[in-house]
């Protein structure tokens, strides 16, 4: 026969047990929120940097837009071949894998800023062209001294 003491302990028992099988269950549905959580962030950049790539790509475009004093259908050409090519390589670069080479990513941007830069070159007139000329050699120098920084702030640091 079970003693009334030992059927109280049975309960305790089979509750203390419940109640550890339910702090397990919670605590592995928070682990799987945090890492889902952790996923997201992982494959998104983080928006404002995104936000302020975006706003300096279209200063300098607009900028250099002016410098070359564009008629309104070579300016609406332009904007056009822009955002054709951007969106063609940011499809082609959603397109790779999360570990990709950064190599691979440069590469195809690359391919698609000649591709926006020989057709850009075709809407321009002569003097148009050499102001192009320059300001995009202007632009790869300045590139090269900000990557150059940004080394030399890696190696410091």
């Amino acid at each position: 026969m079970i003693k009334p003491s030992t059927s109280i302990e049975i309960k305790k028992t089979t509750k203390h047990k419940s109640m550890k099988t339910m702090k397990s269950l919670f605590l592995m549905a928070s682990l799987v929120c945090l890492l889902s959580l952790v996923q997201t962030a992982k494959a998104q950049p983080p928006a404002g940097m995104e936000q302020g790539k975006r706003e300096e790509m279209k200063k300098k475009a607009d900028e250099l837009k002016a410098k070359l004093n564009l008629s309104e259908p070579q300016a609406a050409k332009y904007d056009e071949i822009l955002k054709r090519n951007r969106e063609e390589a940011r499809t082609k670069m959603m397109a790779l894998p999360e570990d990709a080479p950064r190599s691979e990513r440069g590469e195809i941007m690359k391919k698609y800023m000649e591709a926006a830069d020989s057709e850009i070159f075709e809407i321009l007139d002569t003097d148009q062209q050499t102001i192009y000329k320059a300001e995009k050699e202007k632009m790869k120098t300045e590139m090269a001294e900000k990557r150059k920084e940004k080394k030399k702030g890696k190696v410091k640091g």
